[in-house]
């Protein structure tokens, strides 16, 4: 395996897991609409957006090459 395919791998693992923590906290937000409880689904919203802001290594990796 070459250094490149070694980078490329541990991207996607990373963009993987983000992936898979924004849809459980997406599940949260769904979860918390459906109890009626407006706070605490804004306060994930809010973490979704935290999330959405922060600069992804695998988004610039695609824009290097």
């Amino acid at each position: 395996m070459t250094v490149e395919e070694h980078a490329a791998a541990l991207l996607a693992l990373e963009q993987a897991s983000h992936d898979e923590f924004v849809a459980k906290i997406q599940g949260w937000v769904e979860s918390a609409e459906a109890a009626g409880d407006e706070l605490r689904a804004q306060r994930h919203r809010e973490h979704l957006s935290r999330l959405a802001a922060i600069p992804k290594p695998w988004e610039r990796a695609r824009k290097a090459a």
